[in-house]
């Protein structure tokens, strides 16, 4: 190879490099967007006073329904809550 050749190579690694860095940086920006959008930022006070309340139910619901069954349905629920947050989000953001 000659040097010319060499240092073309060379030069192409380094822009195929720099972009890969540019697409990471923008996925990370993109993650933390989309991260905004679906978990809002926390009231100190409404977890406080939600978080004992949910503790209790919990207590009293999963041994009625089983373990397994609780898992499941405080999954689909988490899902849902968050498909609800993204849908209200979007409506104020457009």
């Amino acid at each position: 190879m000659t040097r010319a050749r060499i240092l073309e190579i060379a030069d192409r690694k380094a822009l195929l490099a720099a972009r890969a860095e540019l697409d990471r940086a923008r996925v990370t920006l993109a993650a933390h967007e989309v991260k905004a959008i679906v978990v809002p930022t926390p009231d100190p006070g409404k977890a406080s006073a939600v978080r004992p309340v949910v503790a209790v139910l919990i207590g009293l619901i999963t041994p009625m329904i089983g373990m397994a069954r609780a898992k499941r349905w405080l999954r689909i629920a988490s899902w849902g809550l968050a498909a609800w947050r993204v849908a209200r989000n979007w409506r104020t953001i457009h």
